[in-house]
């Protein structure tokens, strides 16, 4: 096979594109400040933020979202013991995000972590549980049970995911709420306690929006 070594190739007039009419092959890193592709591109790496990608169809990023759980004392209250979803006036709420997707067509998915935990003794297990305003079901719930004879912990890390279709370009909002303990992102030293900043035992909410 034949080597050609240059510095730039630029079409017959020096600005316009060059026209590959069979393809090329790179084997290490192709730089350009556009590059126009009639069917299709297979690489390994796509270096860049992906900002100017356009046409792309299904699974592209549209946007990511990321909002904070607060350190904060709550209420204690409790999902019903039963095999039914957790409704949205039962527990205690302790986040809500209003949310409006940026298109119709794409999907949604959410990730969300919080200490969920007893300040005091009032919980054998804590619950989490995620909202939409429009549905009293729970679309997802987690639990843990904390209490023992001899490991009691009084708390614990939970996290949701959930995956969902755009309903348009309309605000709607979500709530997280929570199963019989009375803290959440507390420390968790034995009963849970306020240590270590507000700011460091924060959690995340995450939306992000891949193209359908």
């Amino acid at each position: 096979m034949s080597e050609i070594r240059v510095e730039n190739i630029t079409g017959e007039t020096g600005v316009e594109s060059v026209n590959f009419t069979t393809g090329i092959n790179v084997t290490g890193i192709l730089t350009s400040t556009s590059v126009s592709v009639g069917s299709s591109i297979t690489a390994g790496t796509l270096f860049g933020n992906g900002a100017g990608i356009t046409g792309v169809t299904a699974g592209k990023l549209l946007r990511k979202t990321v909002y904070t759980i607060i350190r904060q004392g709550i209420s204690h209250a409790s999902f019903p013991q039963d095999d039914t979803a957790p409704q949205i006036t039962e527990g205690t709420e302790f986040f809500s995000q209003a949310y409006t997707p940026s298109t119709a067509n794409c999907e949604l998915y959410i990730s969300c972590t919080a200490g969920v935990r007893e300040q005091s003794n009032v919980a054998d297990d804590v619950g989490m549980a995620l909202f939409i305003n429009d549905n009293t079901s729970a679309l997802r719930a987690v639990s843990e049970y904390i209490s023992g004879d001899t490991n009691v912990v009084h708390g614990a890390n939970l996290a949701i995911f959930h995956k969902m279709p755009s309903w348009g370009v309309s605000a709607k909002t979500f709530s997280l709420r929570c199963h019989k303990a009375n803290s959440i992102n507390f420390a968790a030293t034995g009963y849970a306690t306020e240590k270590y900043g507000a700011a460091t035992h924060a959690s995340l909410f995450i939306i992000e929006e891949i193209a359908t």
